[in-house]
């Protein structure tokens, strides 16, 4: 199963708030690789601290970059809950690989404003 086969668990009532919907569009683009998604969404220099690998990956070119090399085969996305409070946002739920390994994960974003058009500055993601 290639992520372009995905599956996508999303819990209900996240439609209503546009900036909820556009953390689980950039969380989905992150896992699929999906550069044109990013370059939307994200500010130029966004930066990305994966806290479990100790890595701090900064700007948008970097970010695609670094996503090419993570060729994960992931079967399931499955997220608990999305909460957004003016510039700021979380989401958090389980990766299923397909080889049946579970990733729990929360990401915590921060935009670079308040505005529906703030773009995401930073990301803070932690893997278990």
């Amino acid at each position: 199963m290639n992520s372009s086969q995905m599956k996508l668990i999303i819990p209900r009532g996240c439609d209503n708030a546009p900036r909820k919907q556009i953390v689980i569009d950039f969380t989905v683009a992150i896992l699929k690789q999906q550069s044109e998604i990013i370059k939307e969404y994200a500010d130029e220099s966004i930066i990305l601290y994966q806290l479990k690998d100790n890595k701090k990956i900064e700007g948008q070119c970097s970010l695609i970059t670094t996503l090419q090399d993570e060729n994960k085969n992931i079967g399931c996305l499955e997220i608990y809950q999305v909460i957004t409070h003016g510039k700021f946002a979380s989401i958090n739920g389980v990766i299923s690989l397909a080889n049946g390994t579970k990733i729990d994960f929360c990401d915590v974003y921060m935009f670079s404003n308040t505005a529906r058009s703030g773009k995401v500055k930073e990301i803070k993601s932690y893997r278990l």
